[in-house]
């Protein structure tokens, strides 16, 4: 009887964690039901990206054509509606300045706790700075090889874990620390 909620993470370099909420409430009869009950969920919702704060809480900040600053006056891309939102998500999250990510690639919640696992599996030196470190992204190495190659940058990547706030996954604010 609640919305249906997914995670996902854009796996480049410098990138985003999303979270898309259906509008429709889960009906169980659905179950079985295939391409066209799915349909029903993923036709319709609301699209948010991560604001990881410094001191452990977290925003989700919605992506929507007219909200946060995501319009066509917007100075980082000119958005013509919402199609144009959704296909150019990565500059919506520019604008209303989401956490740039360390590669989130993978994501899976926790059955039993509700807890969200995200890996940032690396980012290179150019991208990922000792001063581009942040709270979300804290790691950076600069790691002498006896092959005469350095390891620099965040190559080993790192896991982020949040809680939505009153175990709602469609909640808008989460807590989150590093869990790996």
């Amino acid at each position: 009887g609640k919305p249906l909620v997914w995670y996902m993470g854009c796996d480049s370099r410098n990138e985003y964690i999303y979270k898309y909420v259906s509008s429709a409430s889960w009906d169980p009869a659905d179950a079985a039901g295939g391409l066209a009950a799915g349909d029903k969920y993923l036709d319709s919702g609301k699209l948010y990206v991560a604001k990881f704060n410094a001191d452990g809480t977290g925003n989700w900040v919605e992506l929507s054509f007219g909200a946060n600053g995501i319009t066509a006056a917007s100075t980082v891309y000119p958005f013509a509606d919402q199609a144009d939102v959704l296909i150019n998500t990565r500059l919506a999250a520019d604008v209303v300045g989401a956490t740039k990510m360390d590669r989130p690639e993978w994501g899976a919640v926790d059955p039993v706790t509700g807890a969200v696992y995200m890996t940032l599996t690396n980012n290179n030196a150019t991208l990922r700075t000792l001063a581009s470190t942040d709270a979300a992204n804290p790691r950076h190495y600069n790691d002498p090889r006896t092959s005469g190659t350095a390891q620099r940058g965040n190559p080993n990547g790192h896991i982020v874990r949040w809680l939505e706030a009153s175990a709602n996954p469609a909640a808008t604010t989460f807590s989150w620390d590093i869990f790996l």
